[in-house]
């Protein structure tokens, strides 16, 4: 593997060392967002960007020892194509080559590009769902290699193993920012001396917010150890389909190597993987689980130090109940009626609009809405009196319990409560009837009371037995 210095300029990171550095990194993201916009950038547009650059920019330029001088006596026009020319000394800008216009091109060279996205995914990009964003690529690679006809299983080394470790790669980077997070967290706390800075510490640090969105999203959102799961048991799939050998000979002509050292990677590969889902995962998580609490009582504990003057109030509380534990019943009363007096107790209410509203007095000119007086002639509730007994007949009346009782005892001459199998309500209803209809004209049957009480499926019921009358 050839080291990667010789493939670059000797001066190519000088511009990060320089007085001028935050100028010329930010004149090459110009040119770079230039270069989206227009097919070929020639030096006249590159110079022209610059110009309008460092013209807006609040930078001062300072002088760099670059073979001639670039700083703020220059007009925007001399500086632009000094930081050009700079930059095609150390390798930013490819070698001059005339174009169809019959100008220099000035394009961004391949390896400072990829150098610039590399440093502002570090430093600038949002961290906030990166690790959740990394498992569900994991998981739509796994699940679309299974695909019929899937483009993917073309190439499956690079197309599904290399993807899958890289983002494993990625996530476990991710994994280690949110501990290096709370670190940071737990360092800051520590340094807070007042309620004020613990106040703009919750308000203002996006630090916390990311790291707490993120990380709450993970623990209360179910799907991802379904994710996790699913991603588990499709590597074990995937290590035992035909893809397997197709991998197998896609790392042989990629790496041009034995395919006992192809094979080998690859297994290497799949243990990382399987290492990282069911194991690695689970720890990290737990030790973030474990900090996050010791995090939530280094702050609540700092929080009651600075609320009280560096004064542990629990310590001091306790002191005083053994002091006062050990005095006798008129000295603690003494001690009692001081701290009384040096505690002041308010009470604070809150009066609601019904404490003060009006009530509404009645309209004195209404009139009085009254019933009307009528009367039925005895014909007239006669007939009434019969539709309703004839509409709801009486589910419990003499003829029907005595016809209930004369199915179930049948050629039997008494029956005990116990012994009739009360399964129903109407069962039971039944022998509460027969109570009441007990020595009634009528009724060929009498109940005999007995002592305690029977535990039926429906009810609890007095222990009673039916028998017929003589």
């Amino acid at each position: 593997m050839m080291p990667f210095f010789e493939l670059i300029n000797e001066k190519f990171f000088n511009p990060f060392c320089c007085r001028n550095r935050e100028v010329y990194i930010a004149c090459i993201d110009q040119l770079i967002e230039k270069s989206k916009e227009i097919p070929v950038l020639y030096e006249t547009d590159a110079r022209n960007t610059l110009i309008l650059y460092l013209k807006n920019c609040e930078y001062t330029i300072e002088t760099e020892n670059i073979g001639e001088e670039v700083g703020g006596g220059k007009s925007p026009q001399e500086n632009a194509s000094a930081i050009l020319r700079y930059f095609r000394i150390c390798g930013w800008i490819t070698p001059q080559e005339i174009g169809r216009s019959g100008d220099n091109i000035a394009s961004v060279s391949a390896y400072c590009r990829k150098l610039l996205d590399a440093i502002h995914k570090i430093f600038d990009r949002d961290a906030n769902g990166a690790i959740t964003n990394h498992i569900f690529s994991m998981y739509e690679i796994l699940k679309s290699s299974f695909v019929k006809d899937s483009v993917r299983a073309v190439r499956p080394y690079l197309n599904i193993l290399v993807p899958l470790v890289e983002n494993e790669c990625d996530l476990k980077n991710d994994l280690l920012i949110l501990k290096d997070s709370i670190r940071e967290i737990m360092r800051t706390v520590l340094k807070m001396a007042d309620a004020n800075s613990f106040g703009q510490f919750l308000i203002k640090d996006e630090l916390l917010n990311r790291f707490f969105n993120d990380y709450f999203f993970i623990k209360r959102s179910g799907m991802i150890p379904s994710y996790i799961a699913d991603i588990d048991r499709m590597l074990r799939k995937l290590r035992c389909s035909e893809l397997y050998d197709r991998m197998v000979e896609d790392c042989q002509r990629i790496e041009n190597s034995e395919e006992t050292q192809a094979k080998e990677k690859i297994d290497r590969q799949f243990a990382e993987l399987d290492s990282f889902i069911n194991l690695e995962y689970e720890q990290e998580m737990g030790y973030i689980d474990r900090k996050i609490n010791t995090y939530y009582n280094l702050y609540s504990t700092r929080m009651m130090m600075v609320l009280s003057n560096n004064i542990n109030l629990e310590h001091e509380l306790n002191r005083l109940l053994i002091f006062m534990k050990n005095l006798d019943d008129e000295d603690r009363e003494t001690v009692l009626h001081h701290l009384s007096e040096a505690h002041c107790l308010m009470s604070v209410g809150y009066i609601g609009k019904k404490s003060f509203e009006r009530r509404k007095k009645p309209n004195p000119n209404r009139k009085t809405a009254g019933l009307s007086v009528s009367s039925l002639s005895e014909e007239e509730r006669q007939r009434l009196t019969d539709e309703l007994l004839s509409e709801t007949p009486d589910r419990y009346s003499v003829e029907k319990v005595q016809k209930h009782f004369d199915r179930l005892m049948g050629d039997r001459k008494r029956i005990r409560v116990e012994e009739s199998g009360i399964c129903t309500r109407d069962d039971a209803i039944m022998f509460v009837a027969s109570m009441i209809y007990s020595g009634t004209e009528g009724f060929h049957y009498e109940v005999e009371l007995g002592d305690g009480m029977v535990e039926t499926e429906v009810a609890r019921i007095r222990k009673v037995t039916v028998k017929r009358r003589e």
